[in-house]
């Protein structure tokens, strides 16, 4: 596994470098904007929690590589609830038509977190409880890094008390690997020869695509802090 391992690594120190992290980062631009782009995560963030919930778990099997995974997953699938009490603490649970709604979840300048969501949950479906190891140990890579860099702008927002998904308490349950698994176990697991090809693909996938998200996440967010943008909501 350490193959895999070093390529996770890899991908997750050249994504520190994406524009949306060191956007986060920045601390000449105000929290507040910083921290707008929470609306344009929404599919994702959802779509995670029932990922966690509907296709991680491995449903038979106590072998230590299934129990590490369904910690993970019994963990990660109530996160999204903090995320909905963030929104209405930075001030985006305005009200809305429903119709209105749906369209910004599904229109094209979303398109990017959907996919990223939807990736995952595919590829999770029917594979084998080494390479769902993978899957989380790479989505928990991208997501320290991501994690860390929004915490960083949470610090500085005004109501920085109030927040959790986006926070150093959310960050602080996030270890970057397997929730409740020792590093060491996780490193211990073999993967088997024949799956390391597509071990390297689901990791390249996840990032190709978180990559892809962030770009999403940042052009949308800079477009909705124009003088003449429209309300997030209204399409």
């Amino acid at each position: 596994m350490q193959g895999i391992f070093d390529l996770i690594e890899h991908r997750r120190q050249k994504f520190t470098q994406h524009p949306f992290i060191r956007f986060l980062r920045d601390d000449r631009v105000p929290a507040e904007r910083r921290l707008a782009y929470a609306p344009f995560a929404s599919h994702f963030v959802l779509s995670f929690g029932e990922f966690n919930r509907d296709f991680l778990p491995e449903r038979e099997g106590d072998d230590p590589t299934s129990e590490m995974i369904n910690r993970h997953a019994q963990e990660d699938q109530t996160h999204f609830a903090w995320f909905l009490h963030d929104l209405e603490v930075l001030g985006f649970d305005a009200q809305c038509r429903f119709s209105d709604a749906l369209r910004f979840l599904w229109s094209d300048e979303g398109r990017a977190a959907r996919d990223l969501g939807h990736y995952i949950i595919s590829v999770t479906r029917a594979a084998p409880s080494q390479l769902k190891l993978v899957i989380i140990e790479a989505l928990e890579a991208q997501g320290n890094v991501w994690l860390t860099a929004t915490a960083h702008a949470a610090s500085a927002h005004p109501e920085r008390e109030k927040l959790i998904y986006f926070s150093h308490h959310h960050l602080e349950r996030e270890t970057g690997h397997a929730i409740g698994s020792e590093v060491e176990s996780i490193h211990a697991t073999v993967l088997a020869e024949e799956l390391r090809p597509q071990a390297r693909e689901l990791v390249h996938g996840i990032f190709d695509r978180t990559e892809a998200f962030c770009d999403e996440l940042l052009r949308r967010t800079r477009s909705a802090q124009q003088p003449d943008a429209q309300p997030f909501l209204k399409l």
